[in-house]
């Protein structure tokens, strides 16, 4: 069952949280196996869970399913964005530092935006990163169990209220699938591996997935890294991230309602070119302990396209592909976690500025991609988006 799943998955996210207490080899990749574990079927519920009930309000309200699953996404992760809200609050009060912050000299700064380089070669620098730098100053044991402690609440509370409050699909007469019903772990990865190799859609549709994975990895780790705690230290975070989250959440929200006048295309469109401009700035702009307020800007740009990303893929999933929850939401899982682990370890393997170059290609290719699954759409519909085109005129001959 999709709410027995999502509140049994967000159960297995505080044994990693609690893995922080006591942080060594053996608590914490038993966690992050757990957690991975965990996260796949959690969000592949949660998908299922919001297409499934945007269809039945949709055929309840008498208008396109596409209008209500892109609104219920919208909402979903306008709540869900928030996290970088109340979690930066705690993170930046809890780790403010409490005596004076010594800004990094001109030859850390040096390693420090494109130059920056997790894992640096034995020789090549002779002086201490800024990074580095950072580091030895360290985090107070007392701030990470405190941190950890208010988290660990948190992480106990959503799946309780999920359990108590969530009302199960079948409530409303939208059960599991009949041809998903009673399929067990293994005839569901058969069904999901089956998908991807016999839909022209999912292949395409793939790098565009594997994109957005990649772009939340980019930022949580090497736009954190090399452009905030190495020039301007890891107290800073705390706020960017608060900006970047705000923006992202008003956004997920806006863009539903953006999307359903202007279209998909546009509003996709948006996003690359917001993503694309601010890897080309990144590139050729070296960071310094002032002008903190491009870093904002940078921050605001990301998670507007971050918002398009987040929301209207998802929901672009359960358009292309309906009837078909499951499988396609296990794909869409599937590939961005693979955009994860990708940019998880394309980020400590090799300098800043290839892994950019390797981001602008790739978001260049998958947007190529979605744009082919768009004419395609045309050349089935006569139109490019009927969200857009279409979406007032069929509410009208329904209602009369």
């Amino acid at each position: 069952k999709v709410k027995l799943c999502l509140v049994v998955c967000q159960f297995m996210y505080t044994l990693y949280i609690a893995a922080q207490f006591y942080p060594r080899w053996g608590t914490l990749i038993p966690a992050s196996i757990l957690l991975g574990l965990a996260a796949a079927p959690m969000w592949s519920a949660k998908c299922t869970y919001l297409s499934q009930m945007g269809t039945y309000v949709a055929k309840v309200k008498g208008i396109q399913p596409e209008i209500m699953i892109n609104r219920f996404f919208g909402i979903f992760f306008c709540m869900f964005q928030t996290w970088g809200i109340w979690g930066n609050i705690v993170t930046a009060t809890v780790l403010a530092p409490e005596g004076d912050w010594t800004p990094p000299t001109e030859a850390e700064l040096a390693t420090c935006g494109a130059n920056f380089m997790v894992n640096p070669p034995a020789g090549e620098n002779d002086t201490v990163t800024a990074a580095e730098s950072q580091e030895e100053g360290g985090v107070d044991q007392k701030q990470v169990y405190m941190l950890a402690g208010i988290y660990l609440v948190f992480a106990i509370i959503g799946p309780s209220v999920i359990f108590f409050l969530l009302d199960p699909l079948s409530k409303y007469g939208e059960d599991e699938r009949k041809e998903q019903k009673g399929k067990s772990g293994m005839q569901l990865l058969f069904a999901t591996v089956s998908h991807f190799l016999h839909n022209k859609y999912q292949m395409l549709i793939m790098p565009l997935t594997i994109w957005s994975g990649l772009e939340q990895g980019w930022f949580g780790a090497s736009f954190t890294a090399a452009y905030i705690t190495c020039p301007i230290g890891v107290h800073n975070i705390g706020y960017i991230i608060i900006v970047y989250a705000s923006t992202d959440a008003i956004f997920s929200f806006l863009f539903g309602w953006i999307l359903k006048r202007v279209g998909r295309i546009p509003v996709f469109t948006m996003a690359a070119v917001f993503n694309m401009g601010v890897l080309v700035v990144l590139l050729k702009w070296t960071p310094t302990t002032e002008h903190q307020e491009y870093l904002y800007i940078f921050s605001i740009l990301w998670g507007m396209g971050d918002a398009v990303w987040q929301t209207q893929i998802n929901a672009f999933y359960g358009v292309i592909f309906p009837g078909k929850e499951e499988p396609a939401f296990s794909n869409y899982r599937l590939w961005e976690s693979l955009g994860f682990l990708a940019a998880y370890l394309i980020s400590n393997s090799v300098k800043l500025d290839l892994f950019m170059y390797i981001l602008v290609g790739w978001l260049a290719a998958s947007f190529m991609g979605y744009m082919v699954i768009e004419f395609m759409e045309y050349k089935k519909h006569g139109h490019f988006s009927a969200y857009c085109c279409s979406g007032h005129k069929t509410v009208k001959v329904e209602q009369q």
